[in-house]
């Protein structure tokens, strides 16, 4: 019997030293800009959403914090092309970055960012680890509803990941989620980003693009 995995999705999960000095001025950066301005409402029930304005940004830790982003959406399209055998080439990357700051009670709608090619979240500070999906980041299975096999869970219908302070989890932006509602009482920080590809040359033998 030959069973063949068709249309996975993949989730990838990068975990950065949590004691990374980033993440304390990262941390230090948003959450008094939260306390002093006004935050923007998309799909976040509660909390502080930025303008999306990071990856322009010149000074304190953002520009470290981006170009953590293209090494490592680059090693992960390099990682996804080198197993479909693709041959490798160039890209240069366009990011858009916001950032939310989330208290106790607040969480997020579902929801997908089709325009991306990937999509991802840093944890600057995780927030309190408390019992249950506090805070947790969650994946709606991609395709309609299925008849489900009595006493059996084969295709679930939802993935979860607990976030950890430094952790960076990238997913291709069609792919919906949702944010638990956070319990803690330390505010939840985190970096969110959308990025696309254009290639920065002619592809490998010489032939123009399309």
């Amino acid at each position: 019997m030959e069973i063949v995995d068709v249309f996975a999705t993949p989730v990838t999960l990068e975990r950065f030293n949590p004691a990374d000095p980033i993440n304390a001025a990262l941390t230090a950066a948003l959450v008094s800009e939260a306390a002093s301005t006004p935050g923007i409402l998309r799909s976040n029930v509660g909390g502080w959403h930025s303008v999306p304005d990071l990856a322009l940004r010149r000074g304190g830790p953002f520009p470290a914090l981006m170009q953590r982003i293209v090494d490592t959406v680059g090693g992960l399209i390099g990682e996804l092309a080198a197993r479909q055998q693709a041959p490798q080439r160039a890209y240069r990357y366009g990011i858009q970055s916001w950032a939310m700051v989330m208290g106790p009670g607040h969480y997020t709608v579902l929801h997908d960012h089709a325009e991306a090619h990937i999509s991802g979240v840093y944890y600057a500070d995780a927030g309190d680890d408390v019992e249950g999906p506090s805070g947790h980041l969650a994946f709606g299975r991609p395709g309609g509803g299925f008849a489900e096999i009595p006493g059996l869970t084969l295709f679930p219908t939802t993935f979860s990941v607990r976030p950890q302070t430094g952790m960076m989890v990238l997913f291709p932006g069609y792919l919906q989620h949702y944010v638990h509602p956070y319990r803690g009482q330390r505010p939840r920080v985190a970096i969110s980003f959308n990025v696309r590809a254009e290639a920065a040359g002619p592809p490998p033998g010489g032939g123009l693009s399309a």
